[in-house]
């Protein structure tokens, strides 16, 4: 069976990204995964007819969870539209730097980003007084009340129905929910550009804002 990266026959294990609840936990199946030991990997995971899955980089927005781990995978590969799927996998290491703060960071990187979208949709508008008052707030709840604000006749203008998805991403960033933050704001992509691609450029960015907070390297054998 060919690989992820084409190579029929390839049988070495092959290294992914995987965000797991804490203490290791599986957020779908609820099982914990072993963890590493000094330089040791954890033990490998395997479910009889089941997969294992794991993350590309530009997987990861998808995923969200407070921990990320480099895992190792055994081939062969199944390359899925957002996710890798795997016979076996074993943990390698925690990234450490993918931490609450980070999270948060995160969260509030993608808010900031649907506010963008509302200002420029405002001022496109010819509501330079709104978008004034869109880019004046510090902290996400005082960009979620302002936003709201702006957001009462969303049905009828563009602007105001992107004010309105801005204010539900910075609510889900001061919330700490990053991950409805994230994808609230690539939602609204859609609708300040009128192209459904902007949704996946948006996941690109997002996913290139935690590769370089963690100091992510590419993995190359995964890239399909």
């Amino acid at each position: 069976m060919p690989s992820a990266t084409g190579e029929p026959g390839a049988s070495e294990p092959m290294r992914a990204w995987k965000f797991l609840d804490v203490g290791r936990i599986a957020p779908f199946g609820g099982h914990v995964w072993p963890a590493p030991s000094g330089s040791a990997p954890g033990a490998w995971i395997r479910f009889p007819g089941r997969e294992v899955f794991a993350c590309r980089i530009d997987d990861l927005p998808w995923w969200i969870a407070p921990e990320l781990w480099e895992v190792e995978l055994e081939r062969p590969l199944r390359a899925l539209e957002t996710q890798v799927a795997a016979p076996a996998g074993r943990l390698l290491r925690r990234v450490t730097s993918w931490d609450e703060p980070a999270l948060r960071a995160y969260g509030d990187a993608c808010a900031e980003r649907a506010r963008t979208l509302a200002v420029d949709a405002l001022e496109r508008e010819g509501r330079a007084g709104d978008a004034e008052s869109l880019r004046a707030p510090r902290s996400m709840l005082e960009l979620c009340r302002a936003a709201r604000a702006l957001a009462v006749d969303a049905a009828e203008r563009t602007s105001s129905n992107l004010a309105g998805y801005a204010a539900e991403s910075a609510m889900r960033a001061a919330e700490g929910v990053a991950a409805a933050s994230a994808n609230i704001t690539a939602n609204a992509a859609i609708i300040a550009s009128g192209d459904p691609a902007a949704f996946h450029r948006e996941r690109t960015w997002q996913s290139r804002w935690i590769a370089e907070r963690c100091g992510l390297a590419p993995l190359a054998a995964l890239a399909v």
